[in-house]
């Protein structure tokens, strides 16, 4: 090669040739470790059933891609596409999906994460709107600023029967929004929902135990026969909501009391 033609090369591509020929080399196992890859591009790719272990991929396209079965152990994602991507059954552990500087988190939009699970994960400001999170679980993970409106924890059997699940336990959901989901009877418990968004929610029945309970907006919430026992509950007007059959401790009922307007004396 002469200099002249040295000097067209686009160096900014070199990195990342170099790291997806690393990862063609691993593809049998499945197994990709220690590897930074920027701007991979697998858009309506199939890639079922990988395993990344402390890796960075940032920049990636996986909108519309086959990535069932992916599991991510300790790996930075960042700003990364997995719109209308399946991910069914994926499972990631001390994980970060946001990016410090930008203060951005990944765009799940529209993707299906039927039982996957996020354990003590970051995945603030990330967006999962209309995404299918039926049977989910995000268990001790930072997720400020999420975006869930409209997702789908819903499995419908027929035209009359449907059920919700979901695991959205020791989570902290501050400033979130979940505005038009069903959670009837799923586990939030040991949630933070502290200026969260429940506009049209469905909660009956759901475990809100060991909750901070603080929605900014709740207008057509349903909470009818939740479990709200032993729960931080304020800014709530209990009077515009159904508070019928919500258990709560009677330790709790002053605090709901004075939110009414009563002002509480010891007894005598």
């Amino acid at each position: 090669m002469t200099d002249g033609q040295s000097q067209n090369i686009d160096r900014d591509t070199l990195p990342l040739t170099i790291a997806e020929e690393s990862l063609v080399l691993s593809a049998d196992s499945k197994l990709i470790q220690n590897k930074t890859l920027s701007y991979l591009d697998w858009k309506n790719e199939c890639k079922q059933g990988l395993t990344f272990k402390n890796c960075t991929i940032s920049c990636a396209d996986l909108s519309n891609s086959n990535l069932d079965g992916l599991r991510l152990e300790n790996c930075n994602i960042l700003d990364c596409d997995f719109r209308d991507a399946s991910i069914q059954d994926g499972f990631f552990e001390g994980c970060t999906f946001y990016e410090d500087s930008s203060q951005k988190g990944c765009d799940f939009n529209s993707a299906d994460l039927r039982r996957t699970e996020f354990h003590r994960c970051n995945i603030s400001m990330s967006n999962f709107t209309r995404s299918d999170l039926f049977d989910i679980t995000i268990n001790d993970c930072q997720a400020q600023g999420c975006n869930f409106e409209f997702a789908d924890f819903v499995n419908i059997v027929s035209r009359t029967v449907l059920f919700s699940s979901a695991r959205l336990t020791k989570t902290n959901f501050k400033y979130s929004n979940f505005k038009g989901v069903h959670l009837e009877k799923c586990d939030l418990s040991e949630s933070k929902l502290i200026a969260v968004i429940l506009s049209e929610v469905n909660l009956e029945g759901a475990n809100l135990t060991n909750t901070v309970f603080a929605p900014s907006q709740y207008d057509g919430l349903s909470i009818f026969k939740a479990d709200l026992r032993n729960s931080e509950i304020s800014g709530v007007d209990i009077r515009s909501l159904d508070f019928s059959g919500v258990r709560i401790f009677e330790s709790q009922m002053a605090s709901l009391m004075e939110e009414l307007g009563f002002i509480i004396y010891p007894d005598r």
